[in-house]
């Protein structure tokens, strides 16, 4: 009697161990999986930011070049002016000579349109007069509010988060901080209703004109 008693006694405290390591191995097991969360939300971020901080630097391409080609295109005083007069050719020369390079072999026509923009306009900055032209020109123009804009539908869309959301102007480029938010998967109540908003931050490329023309602040809550 004694000894069937010391063998209940036995499966219950077998049973009570199984339990218990059955109980070890799943919270161990929601841990691994709320890991492989938030490396899957950094990711996540960093495409995030990544479309975001392309996203600003093409609307300030695309405006800046709109404001110059209509200036030289559609008024009387920019088909006068010689510092305007062949600014698309010039680019259009620019770009040619740049598909034709090796340095450049990788580019999309986009891109190698963009970086020709870019050089021509900035070697035309270093005039004088062009530069208060721009300025003259950019004044009733509102493009930090449409990078501004469009930095925070980029983030949108790629399910990011404005909590905590930035637009930086550092070394003539975009840097764009943004999040996506993590939720964690729970186990008995363990790890239960956790959400942490997952941040990174990247760089758009270099715009050597991007100082000249931006009268925003540097640093910008997207909020």
């Amino acid at each position: 009697m004694k000894l069937m008693k010391r063998f209940q006694n036995e499966d219950g405290n077998i049973a009570l161990f199984v339990l218990g390591m059955l109980s070890i191995i799943m919270i161990l097991l929601i841990f691994v999986v709320n890991l492989g969360g938030v490396l899957a939300t950094k990711e996540q971020s960093s495409t995030t930011v990544q479309q975001a901080s392309m996203a600003a630097s093409s609307v300030l391409y695309e405006e800046v070049r709109r404001v110059v080609y209509e200036y030289e295109d559609e008024t009387l005083e920019g088909a006068l002016q010689a510092f305007f007069e062949d600014i698309e050719e010039m680019v259009d020369d620019r770009a040619s000579e740049l598909s034709g390079s090796e340095n450049y072999a990788d580019w999309t026509a986009n891109e190698i349109e963009l970086e020709a923009f870019d050089q021509v306009l900035s070697e035309e900055l270093n005039k004088d007069v062009v530069r208060s032209k721009l300025n003259e020109l950019l004044a009733d123009e509102d493009i930090e509010s449409k990078v501004i804009d469009k930095t925070r539908s980029a983030i949108l869309a790629n399910d990011g988060v404005l909590d905590g959301a930035e637009l930086a102007i550092k070394d003539d480029r975009f840097y764009v901080r943004a999040a996506n938010e993590m939720e964690s998967v729970s186990f008995d109540g363990y790890m239960e209703g956790i959400k942490e908003n997952v941040y990174q931050e990247s760089a758009g490329p270099k715009i050597d004109f991007l100082g000249i023309v931006w009268d925003g602040n540097e640093v910008t809550s997207l909020n």
